[in-house]
């Protein structure tokens, strides 16, 4: 009997964080740090315990840089400089200061389980909530204070870390520490932020793991080559004039291969275009640096000449030409991809990983009954995630779940671990990719990065400056020194990060803080060339505010049984109800629509929304209630997973609470949030946006550019009467 081939499967972790160092050389935000301590060395000891899994790493250099500027320039963030104080010369700004971001984690995971910690966390945001921030501050001791700035950096510390016997005894200590505490626990960060580059080349240079990397500050290739492009993905609205330059581009590329050489030894086989981002401009650009590979995702091979062909051969390796040059494409499985970033962090471990197995298992059948078990050879299942910010949505930071998982794959005779490279050494078939469609992995086009207002405003601001320090160059106003200096703003304000917080699609706690790191780097070109900064860059790029929705205020209190079926027809009657044929969605052609009307109305502790279909809804949506106002979070409604989770801005990737489910998805879908659970108070408006997603990708917003506004209810809303002028308002 022939001998049963495995599936081949390549993951790749992407590690990659914004240039936080302002032009004053301090790091605004702590991050890079928390996930070097946090993240990449768990991460990396897990593997090593498991030396027949094969991985890929990609190290974007802007990270790599902060990297190396802590552990060869002593590089400090804002967090280290407040944290180092002793808490007895702490000033009141700086206490302020401590207690506004030091609770800046997931509270599931990094603040409840230490005893300490979650009592200062409890003494802030419940107890003291309702008093002014100066006698919030007066409530908190010098050992509160010195407390609290060793827990905020002790929890950012893995699992697999906290082994080192100086690290175990403060997590023991847990609380009344000393400054002798906080000097030891920074020596003992310092050194796992030495240890990390080493491991990586180490395991690198054996075989276990491939290094890759991407263009140094992360943009979007296709836009800097031509912003027009975004208007073939999606009919999005131009900037005009266009950035145009390819130039950038290359330099970026170039640059970000150059880094890692020098820091690594040796180039890179293989490239991650930045959020998989590219266009056939984009891939000529690279081929031309002599790499072997690179990986964008699905979605793009979806759009391609080889849309109709079976499903099977998105797992094949496809080649691009480019005269005499050659680059292998991967494709990305989205699914799998982004069921390890957003969903396997809420199952039970041995759940999650049987789940991956056995979806991995289905894909090998499928293979070999399109190609036979020869053709496995020729087949490699992509699995690209995000390698920092999901674990903190995980117990025990993932560990658990990577162990497990390896030891799964290690076990199995079918499924095999590879290298991108390895796979590639073996040369399986690659048919020729005959045409390029232009995307990226979200939604297969760039309408996070250009798609909006405050997107197009920062574009601009980018050209303007560029155009700037251009004309001053070729006039000889500028030292090359200078003129070296003024370009590296330039290339970091090009990142793909600040276009990622502007507009409505994502926020954080610190959405000010980006708005304020991008236009700085912009003025300090100004200020390099000696010339005065435009008065424009001053003035935020992010709103501040939110149009408002016209619509029907609910006109009294409604009891609905939660049952997704329509009970009684009297049973909404008095919610405020959104018809999208009735409003600017209706611009949106019906077919493309999911949402036919949203209800909204409330009792004295529940605000209650029903949505009614066009057609019956799919199991697999996701529906997502976006708060705009008075505060920003999402209430993702899963009715797969059976969970309702609640994440406010807190980290980048922001935190997550698992709320009582209270919906229920059948021809309708109806749910019950309490006005605690929203943390809103009778008076405030509510705004907010209904969203429905589908593994991860965005299908509706409704409304699309506005919000819809509810003004909480007190305990005297029904003996009120609203007059009929009054129930519609602008």
């Amino acid at each position: 009997m022939p001998r049963s081939k495995p599936l081949n499967i390549a993951f790749l972790w992407h590690y990659h964080q914004p240039y936080y160092k302002n032009t004053h050389g301090v790091y605004q935000m702590p991050w890079v740090r928390f996930h070097a301590t946090k993240d990449y060395l768990d991460v990396i000891k897990t593997l090593h315990a498991f030396p027949e899994i094969k991985q890929t790493f990609n190290f974007v250099p802007s990270l790599l840089s902060q990297l190396l500027d802590y552990t060869q320039r002593d590089a400090r963030d804002t967090v280290w400089q407040l944290s180092e104080i002793p808490a007895k010369k702490l000033n009141v700004s700086q206490k302020k200061a401590i207690l506004n971001s030091f609770f800046l984690a997931n509270e599931a995971y990094l603040i409840k389980p230490f005893p300490r910690y979650f009592a200062l966390f409890k003494k802030y945001t419940v107890d003291l909530k309702n008093l002014p921030a100066r006698k919030r501050v007066s409530q908190f001791s010098e050992q509160d204070f010195r407390d609290l700035q060793v827990w905020y950096n002790l929890t950012w510390i893995g699992a697999a870390s906290r082994d080192r016997e100086k690290i175990q005894a403060l997590f023991q200590k847990g609380e009344n520490f000393s400054e002798a505490d906080k000097t030891v626990l920074f020596e003992e960060i310092r050194n796992m932020m030495l240890a990390l580059i080493p491991m990586y080349k180490s395991m690198w240079e054996s075989g276990q793991i491939e290094l890759t990397t991407s263009p140094f500050y992360h943009p979007i290739l296709p836009l800097l080559i031509d912003t027009n492009i975004a208007n073939i993905t999606d009919s999005t609205e131009l900037l005009h004039p266009p950035f145009q330059h390819p130039e950038d581009a290359l330099a970026q590329i170039k640059r970000g291969l150059n880094f890692f050489k020098k820091h690594f030894g040796k180039k890179p086989n293989g490239l991650w275009p930045p959020e998989g981002a590219i266009s056939a401009d984009t891939l000529k650009l690279i081929a031309r640096q002599r790499l072997n590979w690179i990986v964008t995702d699905s979605a793009i091979f979806t759009k391609s000449t080889f849309a109709n062909s079976p499903h099977h051969k998105v797992y094949q390796p496809h080649l691009f030409k480019s005269g005499r040059q050659k680059l292998h494409i991967f494709f990305r499985d989205h699914h799998l991809s982004d069921a390890i970033s957003f969903v396997y962090g809420n199952w039970e471990t041995e759940d999650a990983v049987e789940d991956l197995i056995s979806r991995l298992h289905t894909l090998r059948g499928e293979i070999i009954a399109q190609t036979g078990q020869k053709g496995l050879a020729n087949h490699i299942v992509s699995i690209v995630c995000d390698g920092e910010n999901c674990w903190e949505y995980y117990p025990n930071n993932g560990h658990d779940f990577l162990a497990r998982l390896y030891q799964r794959l290690s076990e199995s005779p079918l499924l095999k671990t590879r290298t991108f490279s390895e796979f590639l050494d073996k040369q399986p078939e690659a048919p020729v990719l005959e045409t390029v469609p232009p995307g990226s992995r979200i939604q297969g086009n760039f309408n996070i990065w250009i798609g909006g207002n405050e997107d197009r405003k920062a574009w601009a601001f980018l050209k303007q400056t560029r155009d700037f320090l251009t004309e001053r160059e070729q006039k000889g106003y500028l030292t090359r020194h200078t003129s070296a200096k003024a370009w590296e703003q330039i290339y970091i304000a090009e990142g793909s990060d600040w276009c990622w917080w502007y507009g409505d699609e994502h926020s954080s706690s610190q959405d000010m803080e980006f708005d304020q790191l991008f236009r700085e780097h912009l003025m300090r070109v100004y200020e390099l060339a000696g010339e005065e900064i435009p008065g424009a860059l001053y003035k935020t790029i992010k709103r501040t505010h939110f149009d408002r929705f016209a619509a029907i205020r609910p006109l009294n209190f409604i009891h609905p049984q939660i049952s997704g079926e329509i009970e009684h027809i009297h049973e909404w009657a008095g919610a405020a109800v959104f018809d999208t044929d009735k409003t600017g969605q209706a611009a949106v052609p019906q077919s493309e629509r999911i949402i036919s009307k949203l209800h909204v109305g409330f009792d004295q502790d529940y605000f209650y929304f029903r949505l009614d279909f066009f057609e019956k809804p799919d199991p697999f949506y996701e529906f997502v209630i976006a708060a705009k106002l008075p505060h920003t979070f999402n209430l993702v409604i899963s009715p797969l997973r059976g969970v309702i989770e609640k994440m406010a801005p807190g980290t980048r990737s922001t935190e997550r609470v698992v709320l009582t489910p209270k919906f229920k998805l059948g021809h309708i879908c109806e749910t019950g949030i309490s006005f605690e659970n929203l943390a809103l108070d009778p008076g405030e408006t509510f705004g907010f946006q209904m969203i429905i997603k589908q593994f991860g990708q965005t299908l509706e917003t409704f409304p699309h550019a506005q919000v819809i506004e509810i003004e909480v209810p007190d305990e005297n809303f029904e003996e009120r009467s609203w007059p009929a002028d009054l129930k519609r308002e602008k």
